[in-house]
């Protein structure tokens, strides 16, 4: 036992210690249950992270609990919660939020968390001109255009985040050129720049057309711009490659970047959920994938192996 610990040792005076801190938080609650709802995360926090560091963060967690009960007076649906604090709220109190879903007392809805990220990132991608402005004026007829879009079920807040970034990033090059709305010329030293916007700000181009009577067009892709994409993909493969990381998540992204490298198969649509219902084998040479009735050969470099889980369809 360490000198000056007396009749304790260290791991009893953080149990101690935890269990003070606990009863002090309490005592700041006016309704009983969200103190009782605080004390059980507190053991809970004690038994995840150890006493110790329970003991040292646990009151960074009570401004969250307070505000809870200061809101509901008891702990509220997912939806409510996140509509409240939003994602980037919410991935400041993980912990917090861990205890939740493990007490039963909130489902997280992936689907709601990813609809509340997007909202916020067109808001933000808003306020990238100061309202007032013309660029303002233009973003805000074209976000109106794509909100009442969702209003009619054609699309989702992805799909509007998708569409309003390189919308804005339009309008930021042409406003460097001092020129508003974009011209045909700002568009094409854009595109120049990122051909792989094209498709992206198709929807923006049309709206610049229409509603602003902009001459303005996107002209078919050239060999050159194909070429340029080829060689950008080929980069981050052999990029992606030196890097040699093993973890799942780089495993997708290679595969990703091979399908488009070598099948013009968009790397959006290779995604863990894609994954899982395509089939894979080994041809001596390389692998196989099956998907959707189509085989697709890739070299030896980009094996399947580190994907393959006894749950999934995948078979050698």
């Amino acid at each position: 036992m360490p000198a000056g610990r007396k009749k304790r040792c260290e791991s009893c005076y953080w149990k101690g210690l935890l269990k003070k801190r606990i009863a002090m938080d309490c005592a700041g609650f006016s309704v009983p249950a969200m103190a009782l709802h605080f004390s059980n995360f507190g053991g809970w926090l004690g038994e995840n992270v150890g006493t110790h560091k329970a003991a040292i963060t646990l009151h960074r967690y009570l401004p969250f609990f307070l505000e809870i009960e200061k809101q509901w007076q008891s702990i509220p649906e997912y939806a409510i919660l996140l509509k409240h604090v939003g994602t980037s709220g919410l991935r400041k109190v993980l912990l917090p939020m861990k205890w939740m879903q493990e007490a039963g007392l909130v489902v997280v809805d992936a689907g709601a968390k990813a609809e509340d990220s997007d909202q916020r990132r067109v808001a933000v991608t808003l306020e990238k001109f100061k309202t007032g402005t013309a660029q303002r004026a233009i973003l805000d007829g074209y976000h109106d255009q794509l909100l009442t879009a969702k209003k009619k079920g054609k699309t989702t807040w992805r799909s509007i985040r998708l569409a309003m970034t390189p919308a804005a990033a339009l309008l930021l090059h042409a406003a460097a050129k001092e020129v508003c709305p974009p011209d045909q010329k700002a568009l094409d030293t854009y595109l120049g720049k990122t051909p792989g916007q094209r498709a992206a700000v198709s929807g923006f181009v049309v709206y610049l057309r229409d509603s602003h009577i902009v001459n303005i067009s996107i002209a078919p892709s050239s060999n050159k711009d194909k070429r340029a994409k080829k060689k950008r993909l080929e980069n981050k493969l052999l990029r992606l490659l030196a890097e040699n990381d093993q973890s799942k998540s780089s495993r997708l992204k290679l595969l990703a970047v091979a399908m488009a490298y070598f099948h013009g198969v968009a790397q959006k649509d290779i995604t863990g959920k894609v994954m899982e219902s395509l089939v894979a084998a080994d041809d001596g040479d390389g692998s196989v994938l099956k998907a959707n009735g189509q085989a697709y050969w890739l070299p030896g470099k980009f094996q399947l192996k580190p994907f393959l889980t006894p749950s999934n369809a995948w078979t050698y």
